[in-house]
């Protein structure tokens, strides 16, 4: 399995300029042992919610990999969408427990990224390295035994 996702790991990918949904999703492709660089290319609009301040950017690759492994690509598959749903819903509700929010605005504290007014101060990203280890963390439980060992 790959090498865990910790807070210092996350800082060092983003201080090099990835988003916060690459490196969720780049931590699941290598767990998962697929195409790093293409997780990197899908998860890149994703940082900043969107960049709208909207859902945060480890919300949504984390989704993204709950589809992986709970997705479907059959029509009319109500049982399979009734699991990834709640798979989403777990996934969500124990980043919130932990972080309180799933909005990127919330959790960077004010920063609205939509804003054309915004200005991020020194502090603005100081908690993305950890919203990256915990949504890690969140699918490493739920979905390692799907992880190529």
């Amino acid at each position: 399995m790959a090498e865990k996702m910790t807070e210092m790991r996350a800082n060092e990918m983003m201080d090099v300029g990835f988003h916060c949904s690459q490196v969720v999703m780049c931590h699941v492709a290598e767990c998962m042992g697929l195409d790093a660089d293409c997780a990197l290319r899908l998860t890149a609009g994703l940082g900043a919610g969107c960049n709208h301040g909207d859902t945060c950017g480890v919300i949504s690759a984390g989704v993204l990999a709950l589809g992986l492994v709970y997705g479907f690509d059959k029509p009319n598959a109500s049982a399979e969408n009734a699991q990834l749903v709640a798979k989403v819903r777990e996934f969500t509700d124990r980043f919130v427990a932990l972080h309180g929010s799933t909005l990127c605005r919330v959790l960077l504290n004010g920063y609205d990224a939509a804003d054309p007014n915004r200005v991020s101060t020194e502090s603005t990203w100081d908690n993305c390295g950890k919203y990256c280890e915990d949504a890690c963390a969140i699918l490493d439980d739920m979905i390692g035994e799907h992880y190529k060992n």
